[in-house]
């Protein structure tokens, strides 16, 4: 059954398993003949292979984009066609009329084409990461992120671990269902990318922030404002308030005295409206000398507006970076947790299916 499986699917098999491992031994490749990078927790923004030390930066980031849309594609072109040549065709029925039982038939091909692809995957994402981050040259000493970079947010976090794998899992299995349900190889492809897309952008969107208890920076109203207006930088505030590490600012809201957020219009303010150009002083000290006044109005004007609408602090949320390998756990989990429901789901539907 495993060798008639592999010769019926060869060519799905090989497209499955050999494009994730191309593109993994491509990227490293072009990050070791470059010399490798400095780590960073954000997409570099070069993109050009002519350019100076330009190409590993280039390669990772065209390979980070490619291995989040390679789930999607792989379940739609590897899941669905896998099971709906067979039910398009009626060559099912042979299969079916066979010794081999339903479950047999079905997990058969699980094996010998999901897993393997799975498993590529999965070796992508690991390739991935070791190129990002374990490839800094000798040179460097030290990569410094801000404070609202981080491996958590999307597109990284999907791209880089062994969360490829998982993600690849829940796509082959949606399409493995879709195929089944509707026995109609576009019909199901369709269905598949839309699902399996909005899956993708609901996990890091909606439900990855809810994975650990949130740490909360909280500021007062003032100095959120002094801040908007070109306030105190970091360097020169004291050392116990600076964060030197990477974290993921997943929520940033003005909130009232409950802590509950508060939209603030700034329509409402009641604005100056007789400002004066630049060409109406008879000097450059005398405009600049109105210009802080007015900056300084303006910010009095916000803060009064924001306080009347009912704020009384802005609160970032965030995770720090350091979660990285327990949130890939934890979203690896529930992404397997999903690929075996659609799978159960899946053998309902070949339980209906008659030869």
């Amino acid at each position: 059954m495993i060798w008639v499986t592999w010769r019926q699917f060869r060519a799905t098999i090989l497209f499955g398993v050999l494009t994730p491992l191309l593109l993994a031994a491509i990227t490293i490749a072009i990050t070791v003949i470059d010399g490798g990078v400095v780590p960073t927790t954000y997409l570099a923004g070069c993109l050009s292979f002519e350019a100076t030390d330009c190409a590993a930066e280039t390669a990772q980031t065209i390979a980070i984009l490619l291995a989040i849309v390679l789930p999607v594609v792989l379940g739609a072109f590897v899941g669905v066609t896998v099971f709906s040549r067979d039910l398009e065709r009626r060559t099912h029925v042979l299969g079916l009329s066979q010794s081999v039982s339903r479950r047999r038939w079905y997990a058969v091909r699980l094996l010998v084409v999901f897993v393997p692809t799975a498993a590529s995957m999965t070796l992508l994402g690991c390739a991935l990461y070791v190129a990002k981050y374990q490839t800094t040259p000798e040179q460097v000493a030290v990569s410094f992120s801000g404070a609202g970079d981080s491996r958590l947010e999307f597109p990284i976090f999907g791209a880089t671990g062994f969360i490829t794998g998982a993600y690849t899992a829940v796509g082959l299995m949606l399409g493995s269902a879709c195929a089944l349900a509707m026995r109609n190889t576009i019909a199901a492809m369709i269905t598949t990318v839309i699902v399996s897309t909005a899956l993708l952008a609901l996990l890091p969107t909606q439900i990855r922030e809810h994975f650990a208890t949130p740490q909360v920076e909280r500021v007062s109203l003032e100095q959120k404002t002094n801040e908007m207006y070109g306030g105190t930088p970091d360097y020169y505030r004291p050392l116990d308030s600076i964060s030197f590490f990477s974290r993921w600012d997943f929520s940033a809201d003005y909130v009232d005295s409950n802590g509950s957020p508060v939209s603030i219009d700034y329509a409402d303010c009641n604005w100056s409206r007789n400002y004066r150009e630049m060409d109406e002083f008879e000097t450059v000290a005398e405009y600049e000398e109105y210009s802080e006044r007015q900056s300084e109005e303006s910010r009095r004007i916000q803060l009064e507006c924001i306080r009347d609408q009912g704020a009384e602090a802005f609160e970032t949320r965030y995770h720090e970076d350091r979660l990285f390998w327990r949130f890939q756990a934890i979203e690896s989990a529930l992404s397997l947790v999903v690929a075996g429901l659609l799978g159960g789901a899946s053998l309902l539907l070949l339980r209906r299916l008659r030869p």
